[in-house]
């Protein structure tokens, strides 16, 4: 609808189609949200534009949408995505081909009787620092929300719903986000990521710093970690196949104070 007016617009149209005939839209159909997409897609086809114009290339450089905090970088055949306000996750494609995708450090840490998530991909205000070949982030850990919607849950959402969330709808709504998506509780574990260009190739560098790693039970850089309560988070895609790095391994090694290390090169 708005390639009506800014015909720019119909080249991420075509791109998104592109995606979708080459399979790597994501799969809904396991989370039976397939309807929401339905209606979505017979819209779009209602509204389609038949004279588009060509296809223009993706502009090569660097995009820095700050507002969203989402960097793109191409150069030299790689694209770059990496979600600033996320903690420095990112996906790496060389040549249209997925390298590499990265959802930051998880941990599983002991409290008392119960076993919690710290994880690096939760939405805050990182320190950042943009260079034209390097990239840096660094920030705390965060705990992943524990709370779910069992049944019980939902049954109490409903009584609610049908008393005062009929007069507070959104109020309702705003509590629920708090509880399910957003906020983030800092962890005492802190990280920084610096991403450099050099001969071609991207250099990344993650350190992740503790007090203590006496109540760490294992720690692992995945590829599709999500820790709230969005069912669109959920929808899976291939590149989701690509296994986790345990580095549950190294902790054994690791003293008070100590920070654990990493370099890769893609």
């Amino acid at each position: 609808m708005v390639g009506q007016w800014l015909p720019e617009a119909l080249n991420i149209n075509d791109r998104f189609l592109q995606g979708l005939v080459a399979g790597l839209g994501s799969c809904y159909a396991d989370d039976r949200i397939i309807g929401h997409h339905t209606w979505n897609y017979l819209l779009a086809w209602r509204d389609f534009i038949p004279a588009r114009p060509p296809l223009q290339p993706r502009t090569q450089g660097r995009i820095y949408l700050e507002q969203g905090g989402i960097l793109i970088d191409r150069r030299e055949q790689t694209e770059l995505y990496l979600a600033l306000n996320k903690g420095g996750v990112f996906k790496l494609f060389r040549d249209n081909k997925l390298v590499a995708s990265d959802t930051q450090f998880s941990l599983l840490v002991q409290d008392g009787n119960k076993r919690k998530n710290a994880v690096g991909h939760l939405v805050d205000n990182y320190q950042i620092k943009l260079e034209s070949d390097q990239i840096a982030i660094a920030g705390n850990l965060g705990w992943a929300k524990q709370k779910q919607m069992n049944p019980l849950n939902l049954i109490i959402l409903r009584l609610v719903m049908l008393s005062l969330g009929r007069f507070f709808p959104n109020l309702i709504r705003r509590s629920l986000q708090k509880i399910l998506i957003t906020g983030k509780q800092t962890t005492p574990f802190q990280f920084s990521r610096r991403l450099a260009w050099h001969d071609g190739h991207w250099r990344i560098e993650d350190r992740l710093t503790a007090k203590s790693w006496d109540n760490v039970i294992a720690v692992d850089l995945g590829c599709d970690r999500t820790s709230i309560y969005v069912v669109m988070s959920r929808t899976f895609q291939p590149g989701q196949l690509q296994p986790a790095w345990d580095l549950s391994a190294q902790l054994a090694n690791l003293n008070p104070g100590e920070s654990l290390n990493l370099t890769r090169n893609f």
